[in-house]
């Protein structure tokens, strides 16, 4: 039997009290579609937002209906706070001249005037006092590299050249002739280069010389510092000053030579911007230069006038100290204003302080004597050939007693291209009894025992100290290279 409603209509009927109403017929509605077309599917955007309906007749607002997505705060970080200017570098440069945890020494000397050109101290190692160590400290004399933060006590180990430089000035105190002794000083790295000068910096503290030092002498060509234009040359080249550096020599000249400068009066009167009393010394001249970089060419040029210039008033004996000098012999990392490299001879004060090194005559030199102690550096030495060459042919003359005129005499490859301001010191720097060439070896047998056995007496060498073993810590260390040394003499345990 068929049914007479249809399903649509069937499922529409409901249980109800009330009659039942005749339900409107409703035709379904068709779509008409193609089976086939050309024209793409488009479907709606899922980056379009979708609309919020809006309930209620004040259309309230539906955004505190949704939820919530947990929102994390960007954390702030905190930035470490730099450190002040000049920490830093004080930092790189701090130096520790004792240990407490060091076993003391018992039975060592102090080193004095007294016995600096006695014999019998050779391979011992003698004391520094208190006001010598200021003094050293004020004129950056001691190196990061060496092993002062090791022992009680600092002392160093007098050599056979130690002993050689106190006897020449000796000479330069009790000749009547005030002659100035130049050494320049060449060595392997870790040779003591840098050792011996503070030794002789010590000896002219201690004998009441004035000191002039140059730490670092790559300072004046690395292009760390300011320079200005001066004047013209000779030859037509361009003549720069370096105030900064110039100042901060006087710096070390007023601090490590107080005492003496305040003694010294003015042989000689200055002109502006030098504005001095009638009672002014030479420590108020160099202070002048050392408080304003403005000043510090005039005023050094006025220090050297006072120093170099015969007077009425009393001037001691000079040292002028240069650690690393082979880096004024080349071009430096300066440019001029056509972008060209500067020679570091183009600098007033290094050219100034080489000439005063390879000048064969003793006019402009200190008027009552001194000694010019320079040092090439082993290991931070720049490659310039020219001044190689010059050194082999100071070799040639002192060590092989050769002329410069025989055949067998250093000369410039051919095809070469040598520095022409460095191949003009040759004839003061073979010239006889002008410059000394010290080449600075290792220790002998002697001096060898007497440093490690300073190591064992300070508790960092545990070992006995005998023949055979001094032996073979010279075989080690390349025959006795006080760097290597010190390396070898701290790790050796039994």
């Amino acid at each position: 039997m068929s049914l007479s409603i249809c399903a649509e209509c069937l499922s529409r009927l409901r249980i109800s009290s009330t009659a039942i109403k005749a339900l409107p017929r409703s035709t379904p509605a068709w779509t008409q579609t193609s089976s086939f077309h050309r024209t793409a599917t488009q479907y709606k955007s899922p980056l379009v937002k979708k609309k919020s309906v809006q309930t209620g007749s004040s259309g309230g607002n539906t955004r505190s209906r949704q939820s919530q997505s947990a929102r994390l705060k960007k954390k702030t970080r905190d930035r470490p706070k730099l450190p002040p200017v000049g920490e830093r570098r004080a930092q790189r440069r701090r130096i520790v001249l004792s240990n407490t945890n060091a076993i003391p020494v018992s039975g060592m000397e102090t080193w004095t005037k007294e016995n600096v050109a006695e014999e019998k101290y050779i391979g011992q190692m003698m004391a520094l006092n208190g006001e010598l160590l200021d003094q050293l400290r004020d004129s950056r004399a001691f190196k990061t590299t060496q092993n002062w933060s090791l022992f009680r006590r600092p002392a160093v180990l007098i050599r056979e050249e130690t002993v050689r430089i106190a006897r020449d000035m000796i000479d330069v105190e009790d000749g009547g002739d005030k002659k100035l002794v130049k050494h320049l000083v060449t060595g392997e790295r870790a040779s003591g280069k840098s050792l011996l000068i503070l030794q002789t910096m010590s000896m002219a503290y201690m004998k009441g010389w004035l000191v002039l030092n140059i730490p670092e002498a790559q300072e004046f060509v690395n292009n760390t510092s300011s320079y200005t234009p001066f004047r013209l040359a000779e030859d037509s080249s361009q003549i720069y000053n370096q105030p900064h550096l110039t100042q901060l020599l006087l710096q070390r000249a007023v601090a490590s030579n107080e005492t003496l400068l305040r003694g010294l009066k003015l042989n000689h009167t200055h002109s502006k911007p030098l504005t001095l009393g009638n009672k002014a010394t030479l420590y108020d001249l160099a202070q002048l230069g050392a408080q304003d970089f403005h000043l510090a060419h005039t005023a050094w040029q006025a220090l050297y006038k006072e120093l170099s210039d015969p007077g009425v008033n009393f001037r001691p004996p000079v040292l002028l100290a240069a650690d690393g000098v082979d880096h004024w012999m080349g071009p430096s990392l300066y440019r001029n204003a056509e972008h060209k490299l500067i020679h570091a001879h183009q600098f007033s004060l290094v050219r100034q302080l080489v000439r005063l090194l390879f000048s064969t005559s003793q006019e402009k030199s200190f008027i009552n004597g001194g000694m010019v102690f320079f040092s090439t550096s082993g290991s931070n030495s720049p490659a310039h050939p020219t001044f190689e060459l010059l050194l082999s042919q100071m070799r040639a003359v002192q060590r092989q007693h050769i002329s410069p005129s025989a055949p067998d005499f250093p000369l410039p490859k051919p095809y070469s291209k040598p520095d022409e301001r460095i191949l003009a010191l040759t004839g003061a720097a073979t010239a006889e009894q002008n410059v000394n060439l010290l080449d600075l070896k290792g220790l002998s047998r002697k001096e060898s025992r007497g440093y490690l056995e300073y190591f064992a007496r300070s508790g960092l060498l545990h070992q006995r100290v005998t023949d055979g073993f001094v032996g073979e810590m010279r075989g080690l260390s390349g025959g006795g290279v006080v760097g290597e040394l010190a390396r070898l003499g701290r790790r050796v345990v039994a």
